[in-house]
C-alpha cells in the first residue's frame, strides 16, 4: 500500500461525491473519520454535528471560524461557564447558525463534557470506551440535541465508525487510524 501524507489534501485524487470544493476536500482528506486529538477537538465535533442537523456540512464548515470564535475555541470549561449573556451574543452573531435550541444545547453539552472528563480523564477516553454495539444509543442518551442521524455523524466524523467513502474515493481502501 502506498504511503499517503494525510496532513494535506490530495488534489489529484478522486473523492466522495459530496466533496465539491476545496474546503470540503481539505476536511475529507485530513479530518473526516480521524480521531480528534484533544478534548476541545472532540467537543467541537459534537457541537458542529449538532448544528449541522438539517443543514449542509459545507454551511457548517464555512462558518467554522466564527463558531470557534463564538464558542471560545471549543474549550470545554470556558463554554460550560457561558451564561444567558453569551447565548444572546451568539444569537446575534451572523457568522454562526443562530438557532437558540442548538446554542443552548451546546452549553449543556459543555457541562456534560466536563462531567465526562472528570469521570474518564478525557473525552477521548469516554468516546473510545463505548462499545460499537451501543455507540449510537449512548451518544443520543448522553448529549443534548443528538438524535440517531447526528449520533451516527459524530461517530463517523470522529473515526468511531468507519467513514463510508464512495467506492471510487482514493480513501475508500486506505487504512486510517
Amino acid at each position: 500500500m502506498e504511503t499517503v501524507d494525510v496532513d494535506k489534501p490530495q488534489p489529484e485524487r478522486v473523492r466522495c461525491r459530496w466533496v465539491t470544493d476545496a474546503a470540503l476536500a481539505q476536511y475529507h482528506d485530513v479530518e473526516w473519520g480521524q480521531r480528534p486529538a484533544t478534548d476541545a477537538d472532540w467537543f467541537e465535533r459534537v457541537v458542529l454535528e449538532t448544528f449541522q442537523a438539517g443543514l449542509s456540512w459545507r454551511t457548517i464548515l464555512l462558518k467554522r471560524p466564527a463558531f470557534r470564535r463564538g464558542f471560545a475555541q471549543f474549550e470545554v470549561n470556558r463554554v460550560a461557564a457561558f451564561g444567558e449573556e453569551d447565548v444572546a451574543r451568539l444569537m446575534a452573531d451572523p457568522g454562526i447558525v443562530r438557532n437558540r435550541k442548538k446554542v443552548e444545547s451546546a452549553l449543556q453539552n459543555a457541562r456534560i463534557a466536563q462531567s465526562l472528563i472528570r469521570e474518564y480523564g478525557s473525552l477521548g477516553r469516554f468516546f473510545t470506551s463505548l462499545p460499537v454495539s451501543d455507540l449510537l444509543r449512548v451518544l443520543q442518551k448522553t448529549f443534548r440535541f443528538v438524535g440517531p442521524t447526528t449520533a451516527e455523524s459524530i461517530a463517523i466524523a470522529t473515526g468511531l465508525l468507519p467513514a463510508p467513502h464512495d467506492h471510487e474515493c482514493w480513501l475508500a481502501h486506505q487504512s486510517h487510524g
